[in-house]
């Protein structure tokens, strides 16, 4: 019964996607421009990216994205499910990591640097952006959840 979680994981072309929304204390999310290594450049999203099959966990993929795009660590036990947009992208939510934000390392596999900027968004600045796909109803939920918590 091991790796059941790799029954989610999509074959082919769609790859399977873990997103992780970090929200701090003055209620703004993390979000990160991508650079010019490929179509979406200048494109803002979350932290996130494919999930490999050397991941133990859907949850484990998003946060070896979030370390590798944002150089920020979470324990997996400060990560709360979000919800999936489509059928392969799985957003988490958090409040609490280890690390100052750098978007400035490179890709340990490509040794290319995804990301040339980052900042802290409210939704409604978020809801301003033209060029980009973060689902603001996921963003809406995380807020609620972070209410709850208190």
């Amino acid at each position: 019964m091991k790796n059941l979680w790799k029954n989610f994981l999509t074959e082919g072309e769609l790859k399977t996607v873990g997103v992780v929304a970090c929200l701090n204390d003055d209620n703004k999310f993390l979000i990160i421009r991508r650079s010019n290594i490929d179509e979406r450049e200048g494109q803002w999203t979350l932290p996130g990216g494919h999930i490999d099959d050397k991941d133990d966990s859907i949850e484990q993929g998003a946060l070896r994205e979030l370390e590798e795009e944002a150089d920020l660590i979470v324990d997996p036990g400060d990560l709360g499910y979000l919800g999936q947009s489509g059928p392969s992208k799985y957003y988490f939510f958090t409040q609490k990591w280890e690390g100052s934000v750098d978007v400035t390392k490179p890709n340990p596999e490509t040794d290319e640097i995804e990301h040339d900027d980052w900042k802290w968004a409210t939704i409604e600045e978020i809801k301003d952006i033209d060029d980009t796909e973060i689902p603001i109803y996921l963003l809406e939920k995380a807020l609620d959840m972070s209410k709850n918590a208190k």
